[in-house]
């Protein structure tokens, strides 16, 4: 939201282009509703704000409504196949006895991702409280953090005699440092921005409510998910009595990733449209969007889930297909390494990065202002046509401090998975590199 945040920036002193941030709701009328405000901070205000085009308020009706019905219909599909092939297949070891190392017991690996799981939640809810606390610090960490890799990959590169690697890590690591000190000026600004969006949070704890309703339904999604895979692991990698020795036909990998990639891109993206819907509201009329169970939160989760569901649907699918293709390129390059792979899977990586980040700003529309998919992209282009580097720079300051506590949340998600696989080993009998696959 901070094309939406310049407009509301006081005591802007025009001589030396900075300001004693005092970031707050336009409703000034009311001085309890005061999103945030920071005193004594030296924030740079960007001299190439532009200007730009704001979205219009659309009218409800439901959009892009093809592609609801679809993902819809693959759910349906999904779990179908999960409970007629997949318990069978879960309880086929208990039936018969066979050697216990020979087959691979599934119910270790639900075990796993019911622990892992309920570490994620915890952990996710300690990373919002330290971002709320420490933004600034947070962000600046990040950035360095982001350099110093790079400056670690090229020596650990240079040691194990890979000189391309050592020369592109030091390479990265000094473009990185100049990119840090082009934009460290902009992190106060940038920490604004964050501190601002985390209060809209703190005012409307019922989108925490909503986030983690949804991560448990991406959860019990991914339960269901797994039971189909097993399924289909057991019809055609030719199992018999606990024990498989073939492998899964690449045609069917490709569908089962695609429709678990597009299931959790479409729930990750309808808690970002009902987040995008609450902050707006509570920016523009926090009478509205000022408590834990707001009229704000209901009315924009309504939205998301109703008539601009078909749109998030949409855009997920794009990004799905993308990634579905990595994992089958990834798969390839595992039985067959060379250079054409490689290539294919880095293009790959390079589009869905940039689907990825397209979409983060589209579904920011369709919350706001209930766009459809394409309605919404238009719209992005726009702003970046107005607003250029500005809007990009500040957003990855932002969203360098998101990945690294994404990164420490999976650091410690697949530590407890290895602590679950040393000390109940018992439960992942006939999986190989144990340890690999408990931390991943």
């Amino acid at each position: 939201f901070d094309e939406l945040l310049p407009e509301n920036i006081k005591k802007v002193n025009t001589r030396h282009q900075h300001t004693s941030c005092v970031t707050m709701s336009p409703t000034i009328e009311n001085p309890d509703l005061t999103a945030t405000l920071i005193n004594d901070v030296d924030v740079e205000i960007p001299e190439d704000l532009g200007s730009w085009t704001t979205g219009e308020k659309q009218p409800n009706h439901f959009r892009d409504v093809m592609w609801g019905v679809l993902f819809y219909g693959q759910v349906v599909v999904i779990a179908a196949m999960g409970f007629a092939w997949g318990l069978p297949a879960l309880n086929e070891h208990i039936d018969y006895n066979v050697d216990e190392d020979d087959v691979t017991n599934f119910k270790g690996i639900m075990y796993l991702c019911l622990i892992a799981g309920g570490c994620g939640i915890a952990v996710s809810a300690v990373s919002l409280t330290l971002m709320t606390m420490f933004p600034t610090f947070l962000i600046q960490f990040a950035l360095i953090f982001s350099v110093a890799m790079s400056l670690v990959s090229g020596i650990g590169a240079a040691v194990m005699g890979n000189v391309a690697g050592a020369v592109i890590g030091i390479l990265f690591f000094f473009i990185g440092a100049c990119y840090a000190c082009l934009v460290w000026r902009r992190i106060p600004f940038a920490a604004t921005n964050l501190e601002t969006a985390l209060t809209a949070v703190k005012k409307n704890w019922g989108l925490n409510l909503v986030a983690y309703f949804l991560v448990l339904l991406a959860f019990a999604y991914s339960m269901i998910w797994a039971l189909t895979f097993i399924g289909v692991y057991y019809r055609s990698a030719d199992c018999d009595e606990g024990i498989c020795t073939g492998t899964v036909n690449a045609g069917y990998v490709f569908l089962l990733f695609l429709a678990f990639f597009w299931s959790q891109q479409v729930i990750q993206n309808t808690t970002h449209v009902t987040v995008a819907g609450t902050v707006g509201t509570w920016w523009f009329d926090p009478l509205e969007a000022s408590s834990c169970c707001s009229k704000g939160v209901g009315d924009s989760f309504f939205r998301a889930t109703t008539f601009s569901f078909g749109s998030i649907c949409l855009g997920s699918l794009l990004v799905a297909i993308i990634h579905s293709l990595r994992v089958l390129v990834q798969q390839a390059r595992s039985e067959q390494d060379g250079i054409l792979l490689c290539c294919v899977e880095c293009l790959l990586g390079c589009i869905e990065s940039i689907m990825e980040y397209f979409n983060k700003w589209a579904y920011i529309y369709v919350g706001l202002y209930g766009y459809s998919y394409c309605e919404a992209g238009k719209n992005v282009m726009t702003l970046f046509e107005e607003r250029g580097w500005t809007t990009i720079i500040t957003d990855d300051l932002i969203y360098n401090t998101l990945s690294l506590m994404s990164l420490v949340l999976g650091i410690l998600t697949g530590a407890l998975g290895l602590l679950v696989a040393d000390v109940a080993k018992d439960w992942f009998t006939g999986i190989k590199d144990l340890g690999a696959f408990a931390f991943l």
